[in-house]
């Protein structure tokens, strides 16, 4: 009952940051990472269409992955049955951070929310998701920054702090997926070391959280 739960709920998330788009509860997280642990096998697929790291059920993608689009996107989330349901999607122009029908979209020069796309169509966005017509800048944005160490994170903030889904890498070549609170990792994620290793589950103050 509680795998058919997790694939039938669409539960928006009290933690969310950004609360413009659908996310599961930490509850069904939890459900979805021991149903992976138990079923699935980590994985690496390569084609024509791309490049695909991560776990597998019945040879489909299924679980926690990072997928490189031979177009040059790179989508890096939560798989069932070969979909993305969850997760943050990065290509020339744009960011898309969400689910298959209800994500929002955020322009990568100005770092400024454009839109949300949900099952009925796209929503135009009002202050302070967006920026005012008078300039004043939003306190919501995604962005990429680049750190004197050579780390590089691509992903959301609010007031300056990393807040809410990114993608952190390394200089070394690690890279973290996953959501953060007040700067720090915080929530359900994965982190992708060298040796094509994967680890997912939930972070809590950037330490991940035995479970």
């Amino acid at each position: 009952m509680g795998i058919l739960l997790l694939f039938t709920l669409a539960v928006n998330a009290q933690n969310n940051p950004v609360g413009l788009y659908d996310d599961m509860c930490d509850p069904l997280q939890a459900v979805f990472c021991d149903y992976v642990a138990d079923e699935a096998d980590i994985r690496i697929i390569s084609n024509a269409q791309g490049r695909y790291l991560g776990t597998m059920i019945d040879n489909a993608l299924y679980g926690w992955g990072f997928y490189q689009s031979a177009k040059g996107s790179q989508s890096f989330g939560q798989y069932r049955k070969g979909k993305l349901i969850f997760g943050l999607v990065l290509s020339d122009d744009v960011a898309k951070v969400g689910g298959e029908n209800n994500y929002v979209v955020y322009d990568l020069y100005s770092g400024n929310i454009k839109r949300l796309h949900t099952d009925e169509g796209d929503v135009e966005l009002s202050y302070p998701y967006s920026v005012k017509e008078n300039g004043e800048e939003s306190p919501y944005a995604f962005k990429k920054e680049t750190y004197s160490n050579g780390d590089v994170f691509y992903g959301e903030f609010y007031k300056g702090r990393r807040h809410g889904y990114g993608v952190y890498c390394w200089a070394n070549g690690d890279i973290w997926y996953g959501r953060y609170k007040d700067g720090y990792r915080n929530g359900y994620g994965m982190l992708i070391k060298s040796g094509n290793m994967i680890y997912y589950g939930k972070w809590l103050g950037d330490s991940k959280v035995v479970e």
